[in-house]
C-alpha cells in the first residue's frame, strides 16, 4: 500500500516528537513556537515565517520542519528549507507553502500531544 503525503509527513513528524532525545531536547519555547508556527505560515507566507524563525534562533525548529517536508520533498533538508522558499518560483512556492503548512501542523499536533504539561495531557493522565 502506497502512503500519502500527510501519511509519509505524519509518520515523520512522530518520529521525530516521539524520541525520548526529543522529550528531553526540546524546551517549553520549542513547544509553543511550533503550536503557532502553522498560524504564521498562513498568516505571513513560508519565506516570511521561516525568516521569523531563523531571526528568533528557532533552527532546531526549522530543521526538524525540514526533516519532515523531506518525507515527501526530497530535495528540502533542514539546512536548505529557508534558501528553497526565497528562491521557488511562484507555482513552485505556493506547492512548497501549502506542504510546509501541513508538515507544520502534523509537528504541532504531536507536540501537543506529547507536552506533558498542557491541560489536555493532565486530563488524560487522570
Amino acid at each position: 500500500m502506497m502512503a500519502t503525503y500527510d501519511q509519509k509527513m505524519a509518520q515523520e513528524a512522530f518520529k521525530l516528537v516521539s524520541e525520548d532525545s526529543f522529550k528531553r531536547g526540546k524546551n517549553d519555547q520549542y513547544r509553543s513556537f511550533a503550536k503557532s508556527f502553522p498560524a504564521l505560515i498562513h498568516t505571513c507566507g513560508l519565506a516570511q515565517a521561516i525568516a521569523f524563525a531563523l531571526e528568533k534562533k528557532k533552527e532546531g525548529y526549522v530543521g526538524d520542519l525540514g526533516t519532515v517536508l523531506h518525507a515527501v520533498e526530497t530535495q528540502i533538508t533542514g539546512e536548505n528549507l529557508a534558501e528553497w522558499s526565497r528562491a521557488a518560483e511562484i507555482i513552485e512556492y505556493m506547492r512548497l507553502s501549502r506542504r510546509a503548512l501541513s508538515a507544520a501542523s502534523w509537528l504541532k499536533r504531536y507536540v501537543s500531544a506529547f507536552d506533558e504539561t498542557s491541560d489536555d495531557a493532565a486530563e488524560r493522565s487522570s
